[in-house]
């Protein structure tokens, strides 16, 4: 196996991980928790956190190392993947601070609720509202990635 096999491998794993570990979140986790199961919810989502943000932090390094792959500057120029490399660059930062925003701000939101018997629905409102926009900037990234690759 080469060093750019597994680093191609590692990235998709990354995605796969913080990806499809939100859309459970989001589409099993959530509704369950909007049903009266907020507590467990947010204990499985401070537990999923360390598991989240190593997968943030494999695609965000693994995506830079493919970046160098993609050979000289003005053949990227020329190719028009450089336009595209920026988008997906900026949306997947726009990602990484919701991801954050969510994470280190509303699920302590959710927690402090929870842990005061106050109505969790704000939070978890909040909390929905962000997983659909990182799944939408996740998409579209996943989308210009694969238009980089065939650029």
């Amino acid at each position: 196996m080469t060093l750019v096999l597994l680093v191609l491998w590692l990235h998709l794993l990354g995605v796969v991980v913080w990806v499809g570990g939100l859309m459970y979140q989001a589409h099993v986790l959530l509704p369950a928790a909007r049903r009266g199961g907020a507590a467990p919810f947010a204990e499985v989502l401070r537990r999923g956190r360390p598991v989240t943000w190593t997968a943030i932090a494999l695609v965000a390094l693994t995506g830079f190392y493919n970046v160098t792959r993609l050979g000289p500057l003005e053949r990227v120029l020329e190719s028009g993947a450089a336009l595209t490399l920026a988008l997906k660059f900026a949306l997947v930062l726009a990602a990484i601070a919701v991801s954050g925003q969510r994470d280190f701000a509303q699920v302590p939101r959710l927690a402090r609720a929870v842990a005061a018997g106050d109505d969790p629905r704000p939070a978890l409102s909040a909390i929905a509202w962000m997983d659909r926009v990182v799944l939408l900037l996740s998409v579209v990234s996943v989308y210009l990635g694969l238009a980089i690759a065939r650029a």
